[in-house]
């Protein structure tokens, strides 16, 4: 019963920690806001959360498994299939939700910035596509395909940032991103990037945007499995 309760709670707290950021944005965000939206005392938030950091670390890691698994609804990992096709289409619909959503864009915009979290972007991408084995045929070892996901994850929040000054698509970015992953750090063919990219370039245009919203908009609702 206390580890329900407990889990409740943190729901609860992690649920309008990400509203007031959607709102306010991270800076303007304070614990004592959070403890106020809440219903409850700081003192009492801090025993579970000492630190704003570890809340949006949290929110941050129910945000992208809430992406992955939507993104797997509509391009399920099938055997035969470009494997990195899945990954463009999960960086598309990071990037495109931030474009068209001025709450999510203020996350999206802090994760890019921080190096913290992208660190934790960093390491979820790579435990993602360890996890889907889409590394089992690479011609490389596991550290050059961490700092490659280290170089792709900067410089895709560079340019995330700057998309406007350089008149960037989400899909840019995402082909940007998954082409430059898979020619420098994973020596795959330009033949192999090609179909990669155009598999996804085919399978963006099917996603449901909507669906992904509302699973993003109820990701802390009771019954919803959360990451804490």
């Amino acid at each position: 019963m206390a580890r329900r309760k407990n889990m409740t709670r943190r729901r609860i707290i992690l649920g309008n920690t990400f509203r007031l950021i959607r709102e306010n944005g991270m800076d303007n965000v304070s614990l004592q806001m959070i403890a106020e939206k809440s219903g409850i005392s700081k003192s009492l938030l801090q025993s579970y959360y000492p630190h704003k950091a570890k809340l949006t670390t949290d929110i941050v890691h129910n945000l992208f498994n809430t992406l992955s698994q939507e993104v797997n609804t509509y391009y399920p990992v099938e055997e035969g299939k470009a494997p990195y096709t899945q990954t463009k289409a999960f960086i598309y619909t990071i990037a495109n939700l931030g474009m068209h959503d001025d709450g999510l864009d203020r996350i999206i915009s802090e994760v890019f910035s921080s190096n913290e979290s992208l660190d934790t972007w960093g390491n979820m991408l790579y435990n993602w596509l360890q996890n889907y084995h889409f590394f089992d045929e690479a011609d490389s070892n596991t550290d050059e395909i961490e700092s490659g996901i280290a170089f792709v994850t900067t410089g895709i929040g560079r340019l995330y940032r700057d998309r406007k000054k350089h008149h960037l698509t989400a899909e840019n970015l995402a082909d940007y991103a998954v082409g430059t992953l898979m020619y420098s750090f994973l020596h795959c063919s330009s033949e192999e990037i090609d179909v990669a990219l155009k598999e996804g370039h085919d399978i963006i245009k099917s996603a449901d945007m909507e669906n992904v919203h509302r699973a993003i908009d109820t990701m802390f609702d009771e019954g919803k499995e959360i990451i804490s």
